[in-house]
């Protein structure tokens, strides 16, 4: 699914500040808009350098084990997610280094996932990704250094949630979940809305990656309601493949 690196939808710093809502609530005026895009500041030319995965141990005592030389741990989420009992770890990664440089312009950051399962006193690696997450320049307007929550564990699923654009953004909300057999993490959902914040206008797709099934919405929010109403809905059968954590590019999105 696409190269190992994240590609940048958009080259700017993040100006829209944290706590804005969910892509259903996110709308705003054409004036706003442009207000926003022509305050944001460009963001350097150098690319992010993405996690050599080779360099993260399959093994370890501590969470801090497996994070290489010039990266940190950005958030740390916990929670049994192969039904064993124990408390297993997921560490999103970032590039160590400051957030801007000396004239304020944002320095873009690689991100990476992963995912450590406890085995009695040992943590083993079961996933790990350097293109599920977007670096912290490369969602647009809606990149956010230092972010944290993105990342949720949810009855044993791991729940990987972003947002990038400006005007026309993008939410996505991508579901896994450890499978004993092959002992990696299955993408198993996807929820995908396209969202016009200045017209209000949504496209929204949720797709059962363990059946097949898909929904396909077409949604247009209402002022007056002060809601989104559906204006179509499709059912569809989409075939049905596995897709590992490792195979997943948030970029493609």
């Amino acid at each position: 699914m696409g190269s190992s690196n994240v590609q940048r939808p958009r080259q700017v710093a993040s100006i829209i500040p944290d706590g804005i809502g969910q892509a259903a609530r996110m709308r705003m005026t054409p004036t706003v808009l442009g207000l926003l895009l022509s305050l944001s500041l460009p963001a350097l030319a150098q690319e992010p350098t993405p996690l050599e995965l080779s360099k993260v141990p399959q093994q370890g005592k501590t969470p801090q084990d497996f994070v290489p030389s010039g990266w940190k741990i950005e958030d740390t989420v916990r929670g049994d997610l192969d039904k064993n009992g124990s408390e297993d770890v997921v560490l999103q990664l970032v590039e160590a280094g400051p957030d801007s440089d000396s004239e304020g312009a944002a320095i873009e950051h690689a991100r990476a996932l992963l995912v450590l399962l406890t085995d009695g006193a040992t943590l083993r690696r079961a996933g790990a990704s350097n293109q599920v997450l977007y670096c912290t320049t490369c969602a647009g307007t809606l990149s956010t250094p230092g972010a944290v929550g993105q990342v949720k564990l949810q009855k044993g699923v791991l729940l990987v949630e972003q947002n990038s654009g400006s005007r026309e953004m993008t939410h996505s909300l991508l579901r896994f979940r450890f499978e004993p057999k092959d002992k990696r993490f299955l993408l198993i959902g996807e929820d995908i809305e396209h969202v016009d914040r200045a017209t209000g206008s949504i496209d929204k797709t949720s797709t059962n990656l363990l059946t097949g099934q898909r929904i396909s919405e077409k949604l247009q929010f209402d002022e007056k309601k002060n809601k989104n109403v559906p204006l179509s809905t499709k059912k569809e059968k989409v075939p049905v493949k596995k897709v590992f954590l490792e195979d997943v590019n948030i970029s493609r999105y």
